[in-house]
């Protein structure tokens, strides 16, 4: 079943003190996080959460305040019913005033395990960077699922718990989640296999390279892309896969991913080099990275994938490469 699902930023005129009268909140919680002899471990707690209708309305009358007083609210709708709500507190706090609350988040019960808390999470992430933090801070509330799913989106404890949060709400974890740019090594390549697909759509090709190759994640405000790079021998490092989210494309992170593996990987490497379509897109694109045409592999694309592989209505027959030397300074365009 296909979902539209669209994200809202919310005002005085889409979301009103009766706009959550529909919004269904409920959870099972059977294990929370409590800390033991300085350690937090699962503890049994058995509960149902679940709003009442009185609950439903003072939690949309305390976003419409916020929202009133100059917060970012987003709602995530489908046709047309609220099946999401993130409340981003804006205010910066901490030491360095590096933090902005997310103070909500939640998704309906029905529409849970769709992406839906991730888009809202990113959204909100996009917001409080836009206004000045440099990190989400998150009064976590300490039930497994919860926890799991912060955990996911790649948040860690706070380095400078709240008081204030600490003391309202004893029980939440206080976690945190760095909004600037980074680049990591990725423990787990599988995970981010839709990823892969999007540069190179054949899971068979991907597989050739997956478990020997060194796999980098761009994350800001959420994952924005990847890079693969292998051990070819003879002091050449190999691009095998480069991949980013369409919606970001166009924004300087495939050029930040090229530049982070020729800089970690310049005093062990001569060369880098790139194989790809002769496409009017990755081309010119390698081209302004730095790279210059090296050799090319006949019928490369016809051989080895079992149907025609398109890119910017070119159909790919030869592979490409591109060299780019190490041992000069980093490109600047």
């Amino acid at each position: 079943m296909s979902y539209k699902l669209s994200i809202v930023r919310l005002n005085g005129e889409n979301f009103y003190k009766n706009s959550l009268d529909g919004f269904v909140v409920r959870q099972r919680v059977t294990q929370c996080w409590r800390k033991v002899n300085g350690k937090y471990a699962l503890a049994p707690v058995d509960y149902i959460e679940e709003w009442s209708l009185t609950e439903r309305q003072n939690k949309a009358k305390r976003v419409v305040e916020a929202v009133k007083n100059g917060s970012a609210a987003f709602a995530a709708v489908e046709n047309g019913e609220i099946v999401g709500l993130a409340l981003l507190i804006n205010k910066l706090f901490g030491k360095s005033r590096q933090y902005m609350e997310l103070a909500e988040l939640y998704v309906a019960e029905p529409c849970r395990r769709r992406g839906t808390g991730r888009l809202l999470f990113e959204k909100a992430c996009e917001a409080a960077k836009k206004a000045g933090a440099e990190k989400l801070y998150i009064s976590a509330h300490s039930a497994k699922e919860s926890i799991a799913a912060y955990t996911k989106y790649g948040c860690v404890f706070a380095e400078e718990p709240s008081c204030v949060h600490v003391e309202k709400e004893p029980f939440d974890l206080q976690l945190e989640y760095d909004l600037r740019l980074r680049i990591y090594e990725a423990d787990d390549k599988r995970k981010f296999m839709d990823l892969l697909l999007l540069a190179d759509e054949q899971a068979d090709m991907v597989e050739r390279y997956l478990h020997k190759g060194t796999m980098f994640i761009l994350e800001e405000c959420g994952v924005k892309g990847e890079i693969i790079v292998t051990n070819e021998g003879n002091g050449v490092l190999e691009i095998k896969s480069l991949a980013i989210l369409p919606e970001f494309r166009r924004r300087g992170y495939g050029r930040a991913l090229i530049e982070f593996v020729c800089e970690r990987y310049k005093d062990g490497f001569d060369t880098v080099q790139v194989g790809t379509g002769d496409s009017p897109l990755t081309i010119p694109f390698y081209i302004s990275c730095g790279f210059t045409p090296s050799h090319t592999v006949k019928d490369f694309f016809t051989e080895n994938y079992d149907h025609p592989i398109i890119e910017a209505g070119v159909i790919l027959k030869d592979m490409i490469y591109l060299t780019r030397k190490l041992h000069t300074t980093k490109y600047l365009q």
